[in-house]
Formats: structure tokens, C-alpha cells, sequence
């Protein structure tokens, strides 16, 4: 007798939380909306996930642990996919929490707009006891549909980025290339993977977007988990972004009314070229081979500017650099440029932007002249921030990063250092900047909280940007 087949499959990744698990699983199985498979694959925990998993008496359950041999993430993931028998499915982890209607609310957005194939939801975010990191009460429950092609070219300007754990889709609509065997080749096969760190969360959708509209909720749905294990990971800063822009690139020539977009891909994959040939010299002195890289790319945003002002935005790091390096004329036309439309973070640049040339000789650190700085990050603004800090008699003693491989290294001159370097080394009169383009730095600021000892001042690039 073949089992009912369920509309919709929640897939639970799992590995070595179980003190995380407990109460990601509370809150499937405590779900407004009840019709669902809880499929839990376990990539091989040793902390009693097993015992815990399979002493529940719930009939929704189905607990699946994978071998040591293919114990990986993306494996994990993708097995979710083929393993579930539901139409729809939810791929979530051990350590984010749903909202008691967060199922519901998806499945009636759904079932209202047949066109919709994917939906996903905003996140709020909690630390790693479970308390609120910002209070997200009053933000409004608005719904949003994205056109078939819309997406992948409002991914430009807004970086709407799906969190995976509160994603649903109509599995029928999963493409193809999805297939689990693409995460069990050769190590040169893994490394590839590890270059394309996470760009998945917004290749999925934009390649279900080619053919179907994607909808997206922006009430807070789920809590995601803030904790300092995730942030050890060993992937390149830059190259994630590289292949993602690439990537895009190709579904948007795919994509009819696409085509235009090409001068911003290349924008976008301009920049992380750059970024990763800045953010890996050493010392101070920058080859000559990536002063012409620098080079040639401002040139190419300045030429295009008129063409495509949007590219130029978002290349805008590549040309502040240039202008730190006196490697590019000035823009003239950049007083009239908008920014109406793109991440805070653009609006920001480009302030930053408009001031260095105008003001060359003043510095957006000024206000911590002579203050010991902490760059938390090392990736493009962390480098521009070390060049800026040159003109305002600032010493940039670290820049702090997660990653393993960065860890150790110099960048530009100035030492690399783990996290728990700051309990130590940070002190009271110290300032550490926030270099993310992201709009998180209220978790960012939880996450460097853990590791002072101090009530150091903590401030975002932004802030620094705005006020000068």
C-alpha cells in the first residue's frame, strides 16, 4: 500500500544541535497548519540526535541519517528535494525557529496564487539563547509577487536574498540540474563548491523566476538563529560572488527583456575580481598587475556610465579604490547619479564617493583620529576603510574575520584575526567598524558583543559615511 502522499514535505537539516533541534522541531510540530511530512535528515550526528529523533510518537515524522561518506551540507539539502513526497517543500536547519503560522501563511499564499511556484518569508533574528536581537513587531505583513524575469533583475538593485530555511516551493518546478549527484564528485569538485558558498540561495530562485512568478512575505515568519559557529567557514570571499553574478548573467540571456542587464552583471563581476585581488595583497605596496586591473575596470565604469548608471553604482568600491590610488579622472556626471531604488549600502558608497572628491583631503574617520581601529571584515569596504583611515592619522591595528583561510594573513599591511582575538585585544577607547554592505548589523553587533570584554564603541562603515 503506497503511503498519502502529504501537500507538503518540511525538511529538517540536522547536525550535532541537538540542544538547537529540540526547539526548531517544537515549533514544526506545533504548526497552525498540520498536513505536513517532518522529514529530519541527520548528517551523522554523535550527540543523540538519533535517540531524541526517533523517541518522538508523532506519525508525521521520518528520520533519515545520512552516511559519513556523504555527509555533507549540500548533499543534505539536496537529498531533502528527492526525498520528500510532498508537492511543495521546505528545506529548513536545527537552529532557526518557525513562527507558529509561518506554514499556513505560505501555503495559503500559494493556493491564492496558483502562478506562484516559489514563496519565502522574511526573517527576524534571535541570538544564541533565543532573545531577540531587534524588535520586528511592527513591521507589516506585505506581499509581494515577482513577474516571470522580475526577480533576477530587482536582485540587482535591492540584494533581496531568500533565507533558505523559510523557503517553499512547488517541487515540480525544481530544475533539473538539482540532482544530488553534482555534490559527490572529486575534491577539485568540492573546492568548486566551496567557491560558490551560498549563492545558491539566489540562483534557485532566480532560475525557477525564468519561468514562474515568486512570491515573498515580509512579516517576520521565522527566527533565525544568530550563533558564533556559523561564522567559521573556509570559502573565498570573493569568488562566491564572481560565479553568482556569472550565473545570473546566464539565466538573464535566457530570460526574454533580459538581455540589457549585461553591462550591470559585468559590473557585478568586476567587483569581486577586484575584491579579490585587493583584499589578498599582503603589504601595503599593490602590484602593478592589480593597479591596472583597478584601472582598467573604473575606466570601464566611466565610459558606461551614461549607458548604465546602475552598473556604475554598483561598481562604485572599484572606483572609490581607483580614486584612493589615483588611478581615474574624477567622475563629472556623478552629482547627478540616484541611488532611488538600490540597497542603503549604495546610497552610502556613494556619499563616500562624492566626498573623497570633493574633499580629497578629508577622511570619513576623522571623528576617531588618533582611536586604535578594529575593521570587523575583510572584504572590499574593510580595504577602502584601511586606505581612508591613511589620510585621518587612525591606526588600523586588525581587521577580525571568520574565515579560516583569512585568518593569520595580512591584508593591505594590517593583520587578520579571528574573533576571539577581540576578548583580548580590544579595549575600552577602541572603536571597531562594521564593514558589511549588509542591512544586519544588529546581529553583527551581537556577534562582536560576545566577544569583547569591553564596552568598546562599535559603529557601521555607514554611520561613518553619513555623518562626514
Amino acid at each position: 500500500m503506497k503511503p498519502a502522499i502529504p501537500p507538503l514535505t518540511v525538511a529538517l537539516l540536522t547536525y550535532n544541535r541537538l540542544h538547537y533541534l529540540e526547539q526548531s522541531i517544537a515549533a514544526v510540530l506545533g504548526q497552525s497548519y498540520e498536513d505536513f511530512e517532518l522529514l529530519v535528515l541527520d548528517n551523522n550526528s554523535s550527540d543523540g540526535t538519533a535517540q531524541f529523533i526517533l523517541s518522538l510518537q508523532d506519525p508525521r515524522i521520518r528520520y533519515v541519517r545520512n552516511s559519513r561518506k556523504v555527509s555533507t551540507v549540500e548533499f543534505n539539502c539536496l537529498s531533502a528535494y528527492h526525498l520528500a513526497l510532498g508537492h511543495r517543500v521546505i528545506v529548513t536547519h536545527d537552529d532557526d525557529v518557525m513562527e507558529r503560522d509561518m506554514l499556513e501563511r505560505q501555503m495559503l499564499f500559494m493556493d491564492s496564487h496558483p502562478d506562484v511556484r516559489m514563496v519565502w518569508t522574511r526573517v527576524s533574528d534571535i541570538d544564541q539563547d533565543g532573545h531577540a536581537l531587534i524588535d520586528s513587531s511592527a513591521v507589516m505583513g506585505q506581499e509581494r509577487i515577482f513577474a516571470p524575469g522580475e526577480y533576477i533583475g530587482s536582485f540587482l538593485k535591492e540584494r533581496l536574498w531568500p533565507m533558505p530555511s523559510g523557503l517553499m516551493l512547488e517541487r515540480s518546478a525544481l530544475p533539473k540540474s538539482y540532482s544530488v549527484h553534482r555534490c559527490l564528485g572529486t575534491t577539485a569538485a568540492r573546492k568548486k563548491t566551496l567557491d560558490a558558498a551560498g549563492i545558491e540561495d539566489v540562483l534557485l530562485p532566480a532560475r525557477i523566476n525564468r519561468r514562474h512568478a515568486i512570491g515573498y512575505l515580509e512579516q517576520p515568519l521565522l527566527r533565525r538563529r544568530i550563533h558564533t559557529k556559523q561564522f567559521s567557514h573556509v570559502a573565498s570571499l570573493s569568488r562566491p560572488g564572481v560565479a553568482l553574478y556569472q550565473g545570473l548573467k546566464r539565466i538573464a540571456k535566457r530570460t526574454p527583456g533580459l538581455q540589457i542587464e549585461a553591462l550591470h552583471f559585468d559590473a557585478c563581476t568586476a567587483r569581486f575580481e577586484i575584491q579579490e585581488a585587493i583584499t589578498t595583497q599582503a603589504g601595503r605596496a599593490i602590484s602593478k598587475g592589480v593597479l591596472n586591473k583597478v584601472g582598467k575596470a573604473a575606466a570601464s565604469l566611466q565610459r558606461n556610465m551614461e549607458q548604465a548608471p546602475d552598473a556604475f553604482l554598483v561598481g562604485l568600491p572599484v572606483f572609490l579604490l581607483a580614486q584612493y590610488l589615483s588611478l581615474a579622472e574624477p567622475a563629472c556626471q556623478l552629482h547627478t547619479l540616484s541611488a532611488a531604488g538600490h540597497a542603503s549600502a549604495s546610497h552610502k558608497l556613494l556619499g563616500w564617493t562624492r566626498s573623497a572628491i570633493e574633499h580629497p583631503t578629508s577622511s570619513i574617520l576623522a571623528s576617531l583620529e588618533a582611536r586604535r581601529i578594529i575593521i570587523f571584515g575583510s572584504a572590499f569596504i574593510a580595504a577602502l576603510l584601511i586606505l581612508e583611515a591613511e589620510k585621518s592619522n587612525s591606526q588600523v591595528v586588525a581587521c577580525i574575520d571568520s574565515n579560516l583561510n583569512r585568518q593569520g594573513k595580512q591584508m593591505l599591511g594590517v593583520p587578520i584575526q579571528p574573533l576571539a582575538w577581540m576578548s583580548e585585544q580590544v579595549g575600552p577607547d577602541d572603536v571597531v567598524i562594521i564593514s558589511s554592505e549588509g542591512d544586519h548589523e544588529h546581529y553583527i553587533e551581537a556577534i562582536i558583543r560576545q566577544h569583547l570584554r569591553t564596552q568598546a564603541r562599535i559603529v557601521s562603515w555607514k554611520e561613518l559615511a553619513e555623518s562626514a
